[in-house]
């Protein structure tokens, strides 16, 4: 019976789902004060409101790694994974706000193109793609790969999610689970985001509001081309789409989401820029700090 409900992304595997909803909701409180939403944020911090996390991070449990040399999934998962480090390290390059920072992608994706060899087999470009993420700026600075560990589970939770069918339809009831009638609009986060895309193509009652940030919808190579269903459409049901991105944020595939939609798409609105802090241009609670993110929600809720 929620009025609103979230749906996290890539993440620690021991994240509980009340830990997730409860900085959730208390930043989006935050950011309703700051803008003189006081009666909305009282409502939300107050429970009147109802709110409930999709929660999927279970799921995952069969591929967290043991230690820095622990590769815990199918070689096909394998070779996804390194697709999915391939097309960050491109995202950086393509649209860095720091051109040092762009040439630094530029030039490990070289390396990585020269090094991989059909020989290596499908585990070493995995640790190879991983090591040369960390030495990236934006990535360094967050600590997404400061693990080899951490970056190989984070990589393997996208991979998990287009390769093992159980993962991918497990995510998907997690969301269509908590949308019922009484649902206004659904916030999702980084994987989240391509959850929440294929749940709702299969929601059966209208929903008011789609919220995205940090999305990698646009992956070329990965995600893309693997999203359900194909070609690219708005779900039926959703009767307005607000997309948020910050440039920095490596996850982010493209600034231009609305392009990969028809022309005729009138409910994708035009992707909303945010500057996110530079420790971790990704992190969900640094998106629900703006007014871009959360204004769509006050006129709803």
């Amino acid at each position: 019976m929620a009025e609103l409900v979230m749906v996290h992304g890539i993440g620690p595997e021991d994240e509980t789902e009340e830990q997730l909803r409860t900085d959730w909701v208390r930043a989006l409180t935050r950011t309703l004060r700051e803008n003189g939403r006081q009666e909305q944020a009282d409502r939300l911090h107050e429970g009147s409101t109802s709110v409930a996390m999709a929660h999927y991070r279970s799921l995952f449990a069969p591929y967290v790694p043991q230690d820095d040399w622990d590769m815990p999934f199918p070689e096909q998962m394998a070779l996804t994974s390194e697709a999915v480090g391939e097309n960050i390290m491109d995202n950086i390059h393509r649209h860095a706000s720091d051109p040092l920072d762009s040439a630094e992608a530029a030039r490990e994706l070289s390396e990585l193109r020269t090094e991989i060899g059909p020989e290596q087999g499908p585990y070493a470009p995995v640790r190879l793609v991983v090591a040369m993420l960390g030495r990236l700026g934006p990535i360094a600075r967050s600590g997404f790969a400061a693990l080899s560990s951490t970056g190989v589970f984070h990589l393997g939770q996208v991979a998990a999610y287009l390769d093992d069918e159980s993962v991918r339809e497990g995510a998907i009831e997690s969301v269509l689970s908590r949308v019922t009638g009484d649902t206004k609009a659904v916030i999702a986060h980084s994987l989240g985001t391509v959850v929440a895309y294929e749940a709702l193509h299969r929601l059966d009652r209208p929903l008011p509001l789609l919220v995205t940030f940090g999305s990698p919808l646009g992956l070329r190579s990965v995600i893309r081309e693997r999203l359900r269903p194909q070609p690219l459409r708005t779900p039926d049901q959703l009767k307005r789409w607000v997309n948020i991105a910050d440039r920095d944020d490596y996850i982010v595939s493209t600034l231009r989401l609305r392009t990969l939609f028809p022309e005729t798409d009138d409910v994708l609105e035009r992707t909303h820029m945010v500057k996110n802090a530079n420790g971790n241009p990704h992190a969900a609670l640094e998106y629900l700090k703006h007014w871009e993110t959360v204004a769509p929600l006050a006129q709803v809720l």
